[in-house]
């Protein structure tokens, strides 16, 4: 499989940006413009995300498989991982099976742990019929009543995508609801004793104080840093603290 990439210039070692679930590098790409002085800024969509190709497993080993087979094709240094969420599992995930190909790794608002199955809301929009659809108001409209917060709408809104006969969704709703990329950090072992990040968001329940822990079993060298006024995606409500912290970590590779 060959992920589709967004090169977003700079010079010098790769810095490469993992979106979440849901997510696709163009939801990276006002950051990674930001940080093309540290290096050269490559943002990745994960497979079933964005344009990279689809395929019927979405499981925690098939996505780093996926990112070795990118890395063997398009760059032959090692790099640094910036991942969030399930693009943060990925990284994890990545660096401790291939460590040899990774410089450091920055994982964004995520532990080294399984997660419950969650997103209900976003699975019903996206279970949604939207092909009647000829404006992106009338789309906001008709998902009002699933997603009734309006950021997370227009989040999600970004996968909807249109063509001769209307807009489609480019997401696969029963492919993505059955991976198993966060269940499979249960059985991950190894440690990466490279330098490593882990930002916690103060207003996100996603990292607890205990996790801090257990990312030092994976990660011996991590380094946490927590911003409090950051939700689950603070490359937006939280973009220039985030980028600082992103920048004093990459100084330092």
């Amino acid at each position: 499989m060959d992920l589709f990439q967004k090169d977003f210039g700079g010079a010098g070692r790769p810095v490469v940006i993992l979106h979440g679930l849901f997510g696709s590098s163009q939801n990276w790409a006002g950051t990674a413009r930001r940080l093309g002085d540290t290096g050269r800024v490559l943002a990745l969509d994960l497979r079933n995300h964005g344009d990279s190709p689809r395929a019927p497993e979405h499981t925690l080993a098939a996505c780093v498989e996926d990112l070795e087979q990118w890395a063997r094709a398009h760059t032959r240094v090692p790099f640094v991982l910036i991942g969030h969420s399930m693009g943060g599992l990925v990284a994890m995930g990545f660096a401790l099976r291939h460590p040899e190909l990774t410089s450091g790794v920055a994982v964004i608002d995520i532990a080294p742990r399984p997660y419950p199955a969650d997103h209900v809301a976003e699975y019903r929009a996206l279970r949604t019929d939207i092909s009647a659809c000829r404006s992106r108001a009338a789309l906001d409209t008709l998902l009002a009543t699933a997603l009734p917060d309006a950021r997370e709408r227009q989040f999600m809104l970004t996968n909807a995508v249109r063509d001769a006969e209307g807009f489609r969704w480019r997401l696969d709703p029963a492919v993505l609801s059955a991976n198993t990329v966060a269940a499979d950090f249960a059985h991950v072992t190894g440690r990466y004793a490279g330098p490593s990040l882990l930002v916690a968001c103060g207003k996100s329940s996603y990292v607890r104080p205990a996790d801090h822990d257990l990312m030092r079993k994976y990660f011996p060298a991590v380094r946490v840093q927590t911003i409090p006024e950051a939700d689950h995606w603070p490359h937006v409500t939280a973009a220039p603290r985030l980028e600082e912290i992103l920048r004093a970590f990459l100084a330092m590779q």
